[in-house]
């Protein structure tokens, strides 16, 4: 976006040597000009009166440089010097005249030091608010550089302020934040300030940095006002607790709200490109006796190890085998696996058919019932029932009637399991 220019060199404000500077090179030049003015008064008298009102030029300048009460001073200084100009030129003023030019000698250069007096104060206040902000405050030109940054950017990024001033300030941020920080800065000289824009910065040690930015353009100056916020630890928070609401305690699967929300986005899927699939409950069987014999420690380690199998094992490309019958939209829906609560599981599979589904829940059943769980020295034989139940190209049945379909189908399995163990026994 940006091209390198030659950045203008305003990253602190200036040392008060150059202030004392310019401010005795202003009262040089008002001393100047009293003299030059004296003397014009002097040598030219017809002028007299038009002359002294020169006078106002070098008192404002004094003003300027030096407050009110050098404005006055300056002011004093000038009526003596007007007055004594008429003394010496025969050509005294009346008693209204000098009242007046004393009138206006003093209100300029009171007036004038006043003013200066205050925008001072102003601009001191200014800068001491740009320097202690925790905040990182800055100001950018149109072209996409930093044209002053606060000391906060050295304490967050580990910058000097000449390493970023003159600099695109697209150089400093994460590149996959770039493309979106190149179109919102893009938008802001048309007058479109930024609120609470997030993006990454990358600090000097390469560490990554999640920044809040607030910024209003000028366009008149062609320059970018802006303050940041560090929110890295808001958003590492914001994420962990998105997580926490999103998944199980426990398993760290999907809890119940998100898998519905995850069947809900399947459905809808489903019926706009007309691709199937399946729903599996499952139930880990005999749970209640492994807490009843062993404690509900080892009912934990058993949920979390069926857990274990089931992600690391429900892969749609590896279990299931797509329906081959014409083309279908290239989908990036994968397989879900959810605690639903207790010792309740779901798998949602995109895009099968009824063969794939079966076979994806028999395969997922012999990888539970091959593994052994070892708890405080016993050996633990884990089995699980599945329940399977369709839906179609038209995403039919809706979420309730599959969950309750595929709850009964599991029920079915589980109860014929348990009269196979009793028949055996």
């Amino acid at each position: 976006m940006a091209t390198r220019v030659r950045g203008e060199r305003v990253g602190r404000p200036r040392p008060i040597t150059v202030l004392i500077e310019r401010r005795s090179a202003a009262v040089g030049i008002a001393i100047a000009l009293f003299a030059a003015i004296f003397v014009a008064r002097v040598t030219f008298a017809t002028l007299a009166d038009a002359i002294s009102f020169l006078y106002v030029v070098p008192v404002v300048l004094v003003a300027t440089s030096l407050g009110m009460r050098g404005g006055l001073i300056a002011g004093a200084v000038a009526f003596a010097l007007s007055t004594a100009g008429g003394v010496i030129v025969d050509a005294p003023s009346t008693a209204l005249g000098y009242a007046n030019r004393a009138l206006v000698y003093g209100f300029v250069g009171g007036l004038t030091g006043r003013f200066a007096t205050d925008l001072r104060a102003l601009e001191a206040e200014s800068v001491r608010h740009f320097d202690l902000s925790l905040d990182m405050v800055c100001v950018a030109g149109f072209d996409g550089c930093f044209k002053r940054v606060n000391p906060a950017f050295e304490r967050t990024l580990g910058y000097r302020p000449e390493e970023l001033v003159g600099r695109p300030f697209l150089d400093f941020v994460h590149p996959e934040d770039r493309e979106m920080t190149e179109r919102e800065a893009a938008a802001i000289p048309d007058g479109n300030g930024t609120v609470q824009f997030r993006n990454r910065y990358l600090d000097k040690a390469g560490e990554v940095h999640w920044l809040e930015w607030m910024s209003a353009p000028l366009p008149d100056e062609g320059r970018i006002y802006a303050v940041a916020r560090d929110v890295t630890d808001r958003v590492v928070l914001e994420k962990e607790l998105e997580r926490l609401s999103q998944h199980d305690s426990l398993t760290g699967l999907f809890n119940r709200r998100r898998f519905e929300e995850e069947l809900r986005r399947q459905l809808a899927y489903t019926r706009r490109y007309g691709s199937g699939g399946a729903l599996l409950v499952i139930d880990v069987d005999r749970f209640k006796q492994i807490n009843d014999t062993l404690g509900h420690a080892a009912g934990d380690k058993a949920l979390c190890e069926v857990a274990r199998l089931l992600r690391d094992n429900v892969r749609a490309s590896d279990l299931v085998a797509r329906d081959s019958a014409g083309p279908e939209p290239e989908s990036d829906s994968e397989a879900v696996v959810a605690r639903l609560g207790g010792d309740e599981f779901v798998v949602l599979l995109p895009e099968v058919d009824g063969h794939g589904a079966r076979a994806a829940a028999e395969r997922l059943a012999a990888t539970v019932g091959d593994s052994t769980l070892t708890v405080d020295g016993h050996e633990l034989r884990l089995e699980i029932s599945i329940g399977v139940a369709l839906f179609d190209e038209h995403g039919r049945p809706g979420e309730i009637e599959l969950m309750a379909a595929a709850d009964r189908a599991m029920y079915l399995v589980k109860a014929r399991h348990r009269a196979s163990i009793e028949s055996r026994s």
